[in-house]
């Protein structure tokens, strides 16, 4: 028998350590959520439910509904469960956190902007930017709406991060790795909102194999969204490698743990060029685009974890050590 028992936590250590727990499957759920939204795009389900929201078809639950039908009312479902999820998430932050705590305000941050998701997703319905419209709104649309979720994984992320016990940016810090890092985040968003478009395209117009999408892409009356279809990958790459560039420059003075993770951003940048090249092949199938985006989402909370990672050591180096009583 031991001489020496396991410290005991408190109630309320015990309690945030379930927070932890609870706050990384709600990102896990709201991962589940965007891929599922990108299904309804994909199978031109947008329209499922018809224009009406957040009845489908008129009803609270539909009667002897569609395939389509099916998937846009399960992405609905599972968008509230989301919304429950985070409520609840909120809900206990500030139960557990001081007011102007940076998990509680990461939170409710992540709280306003699922609101917002929805709102974004049912002005999608309500106008009709579905299915097969090509029209400027649903063009404009798309791209903030992949913003606005890449937003609400940054902020989920950040919850979960630092209700795990990990330590928050200090007020002052290293300008050039902040600045690195922020040219690293907005390279990714603007990658995201130009795949978002690319996605849209190959919605609008589907093509049967790789060289008739080349034809496609060649032929002089082909529609606005084909045309700029190679602006993504170009980008993509040149963004891959910018935000690999910075995370190993990053990393160089970083501790293990945020270099592990960068490890991990590099790999999954890697996975990513090898799943589009892919998809293009393919002819951009349903499995692939759902792979494709699914990779997007892990490098961009492995990224957001990095950088929270590394400004959090940071912000421990420049903390004076405590003097003993």
């Amino acid at each position: 028998m031991s001489l020496y028992a396991a410290p005991m936590q408190s109630p309320q250590a015990e309690s945030r350590r379930r927070y932890g727990t609870l706050a990384w499957s709600v990102l896990a759920f709201n991962v589940l959520v965007v891929l599922g939204g990108a299904i309804v795009r994909a199978t031109d389900s947008g329209d499922g439910c018809g224009a009406s929201w957040p009845n489908c078809t008129g009803r609270i639950f539909p009667t002897n509904p569609t395939l389509q039908t099916v998937i846009e009312f399960s992405h609905r479902i599972t968008s509230l469960l989301a919304i429950i999820g985070v409520l609840v998430l909120f809900v206990y932050a500030v139960r557990l956190y001081d007011k102007g705590d940076r998990v509680r305000r990461a939170a409710g941050i992540s709280l306003i902007l699922l609101l917002v998701e929805s709102l974004l997703g049912a002005s999608l319905v309500i106008f009709g930017w579905v299915a097969q419209d090509a029209s400027i709104g649903r063009m404009i649309m798309v791209p903030i709406h992949l913003t606005n979720t890449s937003f609400l994984l940054a902020a989920l992320t950040l919850t979960a991060w630092w209700s795990s016990g990990n330590p928050g940016p200090a007020p002052e810090t290293d300008r050039k790795t902040v600045w690195s890092l922020s040219a690293g985040a907005l390279g990714l968003l603007v990658v995201g909102a130009l795949g978002a478009i690319n996605a849209l395209g190959d919605s609008l117009y589907p093509v049967t194999s790789f060289l008739s999408g080349v034809e496609q892409e060649l032929s002089g009356d082909a529609p606005w969204l084909i045309k700029v279809r190679v602006v993504h990958p170009i980008v993509a790459i040149a963004v891959g490698f910018g935000v690999a560039y910075f995370v190993m420059r990053v990393a160089a003075t970083a501790g293990t743990r945020t270099k592990r993770i960068g490890v991990v951003v590099g790999i999954l940048i890697g996975v990513q060029f090898l799943v589009g090249i892919v998809n293009v092949l393919l002819a951009v199938p349903l499995e692939t685009q759902v792979a494709h985006l699914a990779v997007a989402d892990a490098i961009w909370i492995a990224y957001v974890m990095f950088s929270a990672s590394r400004l959090g050591e940071m912000a421990s180096s420049e903390r004076p050590p405590e003097i003993a009583a």
